[in-house]
């Protein structure tokens, strides 16, 4: 099954960049270069399975958007991962605050975005009993996989749809 992104974006380039890295990873992106774009889709399509949303875009900011999906019957459980240059520790907690599932910092790359994006919509399954042994027991693949989480993103711990690691820092 292919799961749809919604990546609001203003930047063309990295909207571009974001969209072309997430397509080869197989997702289907949807795109909005500003927050009235981003309300007229809201409006108009069905809820994507992840919401990608810049907190800096012209006419209506990434927190105003991120209260109204979280207000809206129909979006309102949909992860929405906070993208942003901005590595300011208030501006996370406030995202995660509000309702974001987890918040990435955009000079980390695009790797740790896509490991995000994995996370939350194919996550690691519940625990086994490999999963439970200690790692020099445990297969590579999910050890690595766990420890990459923490790098990836920062996340919410009340919005997590699967076993994640509480921020750390903050």
């Amino acid at each position: 099954m292919t799961h749809t992104i919604l990546c609001v974006e203003d930047e063309p380039d990295t909207g571009s960049l974001i969209q072309a890295t997430l397509e080869r990873e197989g997702y289907k992106v949807v795109r909005a270069a500003d927050g009235r774009q981003a309300v007229c889709l809201i409006e108009t399509i069905l809820p994507p399975a992840l919401v990608l949303l810049d907190i800096v875009v012209p006419y209506v900011n990434g927190f105003e958007l991120l209260a109204g999906l979280r207000r809206n019957p129909d979006w309102q459980h949909i992860p929405i991962v906070m993208l942003s240059a901005d590595s300011h520790g208030p501006d996370i907690q406030r995202a995660l605050n509000e309702g974001a599932t987890a918040y990435v910092i955009k000079q980390q790359g695009f790797h740790e975005l896509v490991q995000c994006v994995k996370d939350i919509l194919e996550p690691v399954p519940a625990a086994t009993p490999a999963a439970t042994a200690p790692d020099s027991v445990r297969s590579p693949t999910v050890a690595g996989r766990r420890r990459k989480k923490k790098a990836a993103c920062q996340n919410n711990p009340d919005r997590r749809l699967a076993k994640t690691p509480k921020p750390s820092g903050l």
